[in-house]
């Protein structure tokens, strides 16, 4: 057998691998990754190009051909830093670093400054974000508190008390490990019970009635448009929100701890236990790499909408489970999927 002398890239179809006796030219990949099919099997019919046994932080284009992804910086340099959330508009970030829920911002020069939003946040566990109106609500699991960039009638969540309003007693939303906004409610995951508050008082419920008991430990939560999918081992639709109506399981597997992302056409996504999942903003839901990517994600992921050099695409990065740390952890991996 002659033995392999090497790879390089192609520049119009991908890679080529050199032998001592000949070549072969491999690519483009019009559809990306797949790591079911037999590695006999890359090629697609009729010439159209291979599939990609792996892709390892590289983008695959419209047309199929592969580009490495752009390197990182450092941009501020604090210590334990993690739970990032921008909202959709991008105007701004929120992260979390030494304990404090801090405001992120890029400069028209491309710099960045931090300013300090609130303390004691995040030291021992993730905090979640919620875009309630004009305002921010997060909380860690342990405490609660909101952000206000400007002023609204949003009350502040930390100072929420308990009210009489006529013969209802409300009382304050609790803290959670997963947050989300739909129709007027908050919703807060506590174990596996999800609570929501009362209609636009997104601070305060009805601890009568407010909740619905799931059958296992909420880990990821997402509201759209159509109604709200709640993740416990399984993942749940509950079509036009709480108070449910119905309580329909639609995927048999649930997903790592997390928080849902968001897109500008109203949908939403998040790394299920097999893949990265979307929906939009009705409600409609597709697995985008079942098909073509066999995975078992665990422990706490974290997704990106990213959109450079014209592509949008979906980025997920995996964690081992972080024990009693705080942080993301120290083994992350991102994939890119092309999909039609």
């Amino acid at each position: 057998m002659t033995p392999l002398s090497g790879f390089r890239f192609a520049a119009a179809n991908g890679i080529m691998s050199g032998m001592a006796s000949n070549s072969m030219t491999v690519g483009p990949f019009p559809e990306g990754m797949d790591n079911r099919v037999p590695d006999f099997s890359m090629s697609l019919p009729n010439g159209a190009g291979h599939l990609l046994r792996d892709a390892l932080n590289v983008d695959v284009t419209e047309r199929g051909t592969v580009k490495t992804r752009k390197g990182y910086t450092l941009s501020l340099p604090w210590q334990d830093c993690h739970s990032l959330w921008a909202p959709i508009d991008g105007a701004y970030g929120l992260f979390c670093s030494d304990g404090s829920v801090r405001r992120m911002d890029v400069g028209a020069d491309g710099s960045t400054s931090a300013t300090q939003v609130a303390t004691g946040f995040g030291r021992v566990t993730f905090v979640r974000y919620a875009q309630v109106n004009e305002a921010v609500y997060f909380t860690d699991g342990l405490r609660v508190g909101s952000y206000h960039p400007v002023n609204g009638p949003t009350p502040e969540w930390a100072t929420a008390a308990s009210v009489n309003v006529g013969e209802q007693l409300l009382s304050p939303m609790p803290p959670g490990s997963c947050i989300a906004h739909h129709n007027g409610r908050l919703l807060v995951a506590v174990g596996n019970v999800l609570v929501y508050s009362e209609p636009f008082t997104p601070h305060l419920r009805d601890e009568s009635r407010g909740y619905e008991m799931f059958p296992a430990p909420i880990t990821c939560i997402a509201a759209v448009e159509g109604g709200v999918f709640v993740v416990a081992k399984q993942t749940y639709w509950i079509a036009g929100g709480f108070p449910a109506s119905s309580v329909r399981a639609v995927l048999s597997y649930g997903a790592p701890e997390q928080q849902a992302g968001y897109r500008p056409d109203g949908g939403a996504h998040w790394m299920s236990q097999r893949g990265i999942v979307s929906c939009t903003a009705s409600g409609e839901l597709q697995n985008l790499q079942e098909r073509n990517v066999a995975l078992i994600a665990e422990g706490g992921a974290a997704t990106l909408w990213r959109e450079a050099d014209g592509m949008a695409s979906i980025v997920a990065a995996l964690s081992s489970p972080s024990g009693t740390g705080a942080g993301i952890g120290s083994y992350a991996q991102a994939r890119i999927v092309k999909k039609e």
